[in-house]
């Protein structure tokens, strides 16, 4: 019912509570509810109906053209010139004077192209109403459509408003991401870069093969980690083979690394190297080549209701603390990946002994 028209735009982004960006479609909203042209055609079919009731047709066509009319024009200046021009700043005493000063020339161009309606009485009189009771009458319900029209247009601002800011969350989230992203990508290669260097300074048989396995980590990172989330098993697959190049470096490494997996689906999915992080922090901090009962256990699990499990257990150095304070930057890299992502969607506890480090991570896993 308005003269106003909704910006261009078919989806409406809203920030929720988990600081994720949520989006609505209203592109069938915006052509058929909010749509300005449907609204006052209904209105219209809605005068005619009205005024047919004790009207002849043909004046009833004519009197809810007018109508309507009249009441378009009055939302459409107010929308279009008025509020932009006078009320948003904040010229609000002129706002009020020139709106008055339409409203009366279109009560006045109402009156002209109408004849005052005449009231039939419960007796069968008929009534005609004085001229000044009708002109009240019109102005007063041309001052509520000048209302209802401003409050149309400000919710419809407010939207753009929301829009806009939802867009600019939008972008900055996926800036972060990306950053985030770029940032584990030279960490991973140095580290994994190093452990071959060390296997082919000491001519280790191992550093062929370890060479073979990167690249096929590399194809995996370059190729198949562009989307926000992977299937869940070629995310298992990745650490597998992480997992089996960190057995390269020694008999140890073999012999005390366990990775268990059960319940995963191939509808199954998660955010890119999200775990790369805690496996390597585990890898980093152990002390396989030091402590004879050392291990690294690492579980990933699925349960019936679609919450992935990973569960990564290490024995420890001991000064470990040391250690962490000097570096961390995957482990940081993947908090705020969580929360980037999974917003409050998700369970982390980090368990710290003397002996033993334990990360236990719990997320829903999103199925196509």
């Amino acid at each position: 019912m308005f003269a106003g028209k909704l910006s261009d735009f078919d989806t409406f982004r809203l920030p929720l509570q988990n600081n994720r960006p949520v989006m609505i479609d209203f592109s069938k909203i915006k052509q058929q509810a909010l749509n300005p042209y449907l609204l006052w055609m209904g209105y219209w079919l809605l005068w005619l109906l009205m005024l047919s009731s004790f009207q002849q047709f043909d004046k009833a066509v004519w009197g809810a053209t007018v109508n309507v009319g009249i009441q378009s024009a009055v939302a459409y200046i107010n929308i279009r010139f008025l509020i932009p021009d006078f009320f948003e700043k904040r010229k609000y005493t002129a706002y009020v004077i020139i709106a008055l000063l339409i409203l009366f020339v279109f009560t006045k161009a109402h009156l002209s192209l109408i004849e005052p309606y005449l009231q039939t009485s419960s007796w069968g009189r008929k009534i005609r109403f004085p001229r000044a009771f009708q002109f009240g009458r019109i102005y007063l319900f041309l001052i509520l459509v000048l209302i209802v029209s401003a409050a149309y247009k400000f919710a419809v601002d407010r939207f753009q408003a929301l829009q806009r800011q939802s867009e600019l969350a939008k972008k900055q989230l996926e800036t972060e991401l990306e950053t985030l992203r770029n940032q584990i990508n030279p960490h991973f290669l140095f580290n994994t870069l190093n452990n071959i260097y060390t296997l082919a300074y000491l001519r280790e048989d191992n550093a062929a093969p370890m060479i073979l396995k990167l690249s096929a980590l590399l194809r995996y990172m370059l190729h198949e980690c562009q989307n926000e989330k992977v299937p869940l098993e070629k995310e298992v697959s990745f650490l597998e083979n992480i997992i089996e190049m960190q057995k390269l470096k020694s008999d140890n490494f073999a012999k005390r690394i366990n990775l268990e997996t059960a319940g995963i689906r191939p509808d199954h999915l998660i955010a890119p190297l999200l775990l790369l992080g805690f496996v390597e922090n585990s890898f980093k901090h152990s002390d396989l080549d030091l402590n004879a009962e050392g291990f690294i256990d690492i579980k990933l699990t699925v349960d019936g209701a679609g919450i992935f499990h990973f569960i990564c257990t290490n024995t420890k150095q001991k000064n470990y603390k040391v250690v962490q304070q000097q570096g961390g930057i995957g482990l940081a890299n993947t908090r705020k990946r969580l929360h980037l992502i999974y917003g409050n969607q998700f369970d982390l506890k980090i368990t710290d002994t003397p002996d033993n480090y334990q990360i236990s991570l719990n997320l829903p896993v999103h199925e196509n």
